[in-house]
């Protein structure tokens, strides 16, 4: 009986690996698909650890506080959909139950330890191949709007581009360490022309997609991943790499200035008047009401700035715990509520509309702790520091996006923050495995018939 469920367990274990790509093809492919594998790596996850595994981790403090936040939004939902039903509710609001799994979904990581890196290939090839099956190279470096991978808007495009663009980045900054450590040359040569060749197509991709906030995004990760790069120490040849990496952007951001100028130029001149207007009346509400009244910001702005009007306006209702579901009838009351959308283009403004100054801390506290956790495996070697890394500058660049856009509440945004909140409890579970002399394959020899 014993070896029969064994062998149950490891043809999930199999199917769950090709879950793994499941939950990142949003980024290759905007739908749901990530929601529907995300189950079976947490049915494997319950089963091992509560029935396989006999040290398994706790899920500590930040676990337990996961699971108060989700009861506390459980309870909101309830409260709006069947205790006092609302007539009308916004959309997606379950992702916000979504901190309930991450530590279960960061469990199931940790059974996949071993396959990670062949994972991380496997991305970048599945990448690569999105991206030239989708970009068209000449349309976008013309100046024209031309979208690439496969999501509703050439927007979202962007944002899973530079998504790809760090990946790849810390794929060949891995490449580099394995070399030093393992690896014959030609396998280095190749993993970083593969990576090479896929940011120099993505980039274009981006370019094309014409994206204000993925740009300056971008401007602002990249060099973060270099300090990071720098003053880990990981080597002159990653140090090199880097280099080569931010000229080359460089020198493309040179020779496209014209087109990237047209494509943020407005925008920043107006958010840099904006700013300066926000100072002088410490009201930001009144500031945007005045930029919208001069009819001096592009129309994209001007729609972003009403918006902005608007969920403040509902925000002020209750500044501590939010509205709820309730936001959603508030919309008719508000200023601009003729606006046209009720997507707030704003990630921050999507969680205090709903839950207050206590849902931003929620999230700021999480995000804190998770960085702090992979920067206590990166330092102990527990983890690839190039997996550090990357998993801080996306989480800088995601962070970054969602200041002029609801990426939070779109496919690749909600399969961005499961990986991420999984990956933080799975370098706190591999720190414990560590402290206590859990040998890294002991469940998996626990599951031989």
């Amino acid at each position: 009986m014993r070896g029969l469920a064994a062998r149950g367990l490891r043809g999930l274990s199999l199917l769950n690996l090709l879950c793994l790509f499941g939950l990142v093809s949003a980024v290759w492919v905007e739908s749901d698909f990530y929601r529907y594998t995300a189950p079976f790596l947490l049915l494997e996850a319950i089963l091992i650890y509560y029935f396989v595994d006999p040290k398994r981790p706790p899920i500590g403090p930040m676990g337990w506080l996961c699971a108060a936040w989700g009861a506390f939004v459980a309870y909101r939902l309830a409260d709006g959909y069947l205790i006092h039903p609302l007539a009308t509710t916004g959309s997606s609001e379950g992702i916000y139950l979504f901190p309930l799994i991450y530590p279960t979904l960061g469990y199931a990581l940790l059974l996949h330890r071993r396959h990670l890196r062949v994972i991380s290939l496997a991305f970048i090839l599945i990448s690569l191949v999105m991206v030239v099956a989708t970009l068209h190279p000449l349309i976008a470096m013309s100046g024209l709007r031309a979208p690439f991978l496969i999501h509703h808007n050439p927007i979202h495009s962007a944002v899973a581009g530079g998504f790809i663009v760090l990946a790849a980045i810390g794929f060949a900054l891995d490449c580099l360490r394995q070399w030093r450590r393992c690896w014959r040359l030609h396998k280095t040569i190749l993993g970083l022309a593969l990576a090479g060749t896929l940011v120099s197509l993505t980039i274009i991709g981006i370019l094309g997609a014409q994206s204000k906030g993925v740009w300056i995004a971008l401007a602002l990760a990249l060099p973060i991943m270099g300090i990071m790069v720098i003053a880990g120490r990981n080597g002159r040849g990653a140090g090199l790499l880097v280099g080569a990496t931010l000229l080359a952007l460089t020198l493309f951001a040179i020779l496209s200035r014209q087109e990237i100028v047209q494509i943020i130029g407005p925008s920043v001149t107006s958010a840099t008047g904006l700013a300066a207007s926000i100072g002088e009346s410490g009201d930001p509400a009144d500031a945007f009401r005045a930029a919208i009244a001069s009819g001096s910001v592009p129309l994209s702005f001007e729609e972003r700035l009403k918006i902005w009007v608007n969920a403040w306006e509902i925000w002020q209702t209750d500044l501590l715990l939010g509205t709820g579901l309730s936001w959603d009838q508030l919309w008719d009351g508000t200023s601009y509520a003729d606006v046209g959308y009720r997507l707030m283009h704003n990630g921050y403004l999507e969680i205090a509309v709903r839950y207050g100054l206590v849902g931003l801390a929620f999230y700021a506290l999480l995000l804190l702790w998770g960085l702090y956790q992979s920067h206590l495996c990166a330092r102990r070697r527990l983890i690839a520091p190039a997996a550090h890394v990357l998993f801080t500058a996306s989480t800088v660049y995601f962070s970054l996006t969602l200041l002029t856009n609801s990426n939070n509440r779109l496919a690749l945004g909600e399969s961005f923050m499961l990986i991420a909140g999984a990956f933080a409890f799975y370098c706190r579970f591999v720190r414990w495995q560590a402290d206590h002399g859990v040998a890294p394959d002991a469940i998996r020899h626990r599951l031989r018939p």
